[in-house]
This record gives structure tokens, sequence and C-alpha cells, in this order.
């Protein structure tokens, strides 16, 4: 790994394969350092938001297995909303539709998971990345402050946590060019950004 990857916690492959015309880097995040600030934003989250949060409402902190059932039973229906959410903006942005889109589970890290089996400009990529941490993470807080749910608060904080891997992958693809096509990893948390070859352009 160089420095910039030590840092970030990511992979960036020395090896490139030149094909049609096009260098193909590979981008792999560290899980273990995706767990680390799935952390960090959890506690991040609490403080910065949980704490302007009960000094608004001052909600109640009862805890009952009722509320603890659902919480659990919509923790479920967020991780297949995860991945479906992903699913949908590939299959929105892809040439092929969602006829490119694929659904699978992975038993090393017991996770479902959604791949794209074509690749998109990064602008896409990253859109498709980001939108479960805005939609399970952002949104939700929103409507909590809005409505004084800390349900909703704990929610959207999980999800956002959820979508420490994604954060990462968008981040290693900052400086890339908009336009520049990146393909989905189909076995590794990361992906392959395709740019043209110095001789090509």
């Amino acid at each position: 790994m160089n420095e910039e990857s030590e840092i970030n916690g990511t992979n960036t492959a020395n090896e490139v394969n030149k094909q049609e015309g096009y260098v193909k880097e590979k981008r792999i995040i560290d899980i273990v350092a995706a767990s680390k600030w799935a952390l960090a934003i959890i506690g991040f989250s609490v403080v910065l938001l949980g704490v302007p949060f009960y000094l608004i409402w001052k909600p109640a902190l009862a805890i009952t297995w009722q509320g603890c059932l659902l919480f659990f039973l919509l923790f479920i229906a967020g991780v297949a909303m995860h991945e479906l959410i992903h699913g949908i903006f590939f299959g929105l942005f892809a040439e092929s539709g969602f006829s490119s889109v694929r659904f699978g589970f992975t038993r090393e890290y017991l996770t479902p998971y959604c791949h794209c089996n074509e690749p998109l400009k990064v602008k896409h990529y990253s859109l498709a990345a980001l939108m479960p941490a805005l939609l399970l993470g952002l949104l939700p807080m929103v409507v909590a402050f809005f409505v004084g749910s800390l349900f909703w608060l704990l929610f959207g904080i999980v999800f956002l946590s959820a979508a420490a891997g994604d954060l990462m992958v968008v981040w290693i693809l900052r400086k890339e060019i908009s336009e520049t096509l990146v393909h989905d990893h189909v076995s590794e948390p990361g992906c392959w950004v395709y740019k043209k070859s110095l001789n090509q352009e």
C-alpha cells in the first residue's frame, strides 16, 4: 500500500491491465478500516446529533420489548433496502438496465450484496453508492428532528454507519474525472477503475 492508501484504509493495486485502450486499476477498501469508520460515525453522530436532539425534544428513554422488536424488524428490512437502493440506481444508470444488476448473499460476512455487471461512469457509480446513506441514514435523522422521534434518529445513525464502506469507496474515487468508467468488483469490497491510456488520448 502507498501512504495515502494506508491513511484511507484502501488498497490501490499497482498492477494495471491494458484492455481496449483503457488502463484498469483495482480499488479495494479495507473491511477492518470500514468497521472502524462505522463505529466512528456512530460516536460522532451520538455526540453531534444526539445531544442537540435531547436538548430540543427531551425524549423519554423508556426501552420496551415491543420497541426493540420493531427496531430489529426494521433493521432487517433496512439491510435489504440498502442493497435494493443500490440496485435501483445501478439499473437506472446501466446501459443494459436492470438486467445488469444482480443480488446475492455473502456467507463469509453474513450480508446481502448488490452487484452491477457493467461499468458505470464514476459520477453515476458514486451516486448509486451514496443513496442508501442518504435515504436510510440522513433522511430519517432529518425527519427525527422535525417530529421528535428518537426511534428514527437511532435508525438513521445505524444506517449511516452501515454505509461506511460505501462512503469509503466514494472517497477513494473522489479525484477521478466524472466520466471515468468504474466497474463494481464481483468478489471484493471495491471496484475497478478504467482510464484511457495515454497513447489513446
